[in-house]
């Protein structure tokens, strides 16, 4: 736990993650008015501590640690999927964008997770499903603060995917053969080398050795 005045200008500057640090510190699973007193105590001002403690409470059942059982908030160290943590993100920081943009790109993200879990293993899969879930917040970020236009986004995106050895596979629109090994099709099941027209593009990882395909581009007939 925080030191009094620690506490206090953390809170000034960062009031979630105060009331973070108490639920993280707790013994056992404590309660809001138990959390609050903990604040209180150190010197936060009471009107301030309730005004902030409703807005955090509107945001801390996403927290990927907090439980809330029977009124009661308590601290897991079992980390959730990444799947999970881009669901939440996609629900609430992607908002800003349209549907049409947003969908696609939490699609990428979340067919480059599945690549990974097909593929990784031990800390280097933690790892790398951790740095794709970051990625995409970083972005989304980026956006929220600048106020990017939609043309702006996409290329910050593909900038960011570059640097990332990631190169992409098809193009919407593009017509091109079925391969298998890099295609999905949305429906059915083209026999090999037929033509298929892009629906959403895939991504090829270039770094060690062969090219690997890190996300199919989803095709159709």
């Amino acid at each position: 736990m925080l030191d009094a005045g620690t506490l206090v200008k953390q809170f000034a500057e960062e009031p979630g993650s105060v009331f973070l640090d108490v639920i993280r510190t707790a013994s056992e699973p404590i309660n809001a008015q138990a959390i609050k007193a903990q604040v209180i105590e150190a010197g936060v001002k009471k009107a301030d501590v309730d005004h902030r403690w409703r807005l955090f409470q509107r945001g801390v059942k996403w927290h990927p640690h907090i439980t809330a059982v029977n009124k009661k908030y308590g601290w897991s160290a079992e980390r959730q999927s990444a799947r999970s943590s881009l669901d939440v993100l996609a629900g609430h920081l992607l908002k800003k964008l349209p549907s049409w943009v947003a969908q696609h790109l939490v699609q990428n993200v979340a067919a480059a997770l599945d690549a990974s879990e097909a593929t990784a293993s031990g800390w280097d899969h933690e790892f790398e499903e951790a740095r794709l879930v970051a990625d995409l917040a970083v972005a989304v970020e980026v956006l929220q603060s600048r106020g990017d236009t939609i043309t702006e986004v996409v290329k910050l995106l593909e900038d960011e995917a570059r640097r990332k050895r990631l190169w992409p596979l098809g193009r919407p629109g593009e017509s091109l053969l079925f391969d298998p090994d890099s295609h999905e099709a949305e429906s059915g099941a083209p026999d090999n080398g037929t033509v298929v027209r892009v629906v959403r593009s895939g991504y090829i990882w270039r770094g060690r050795g062969e090219p690997i395909v890190a996300a199919k581009a989803a095709v159709a007939l």
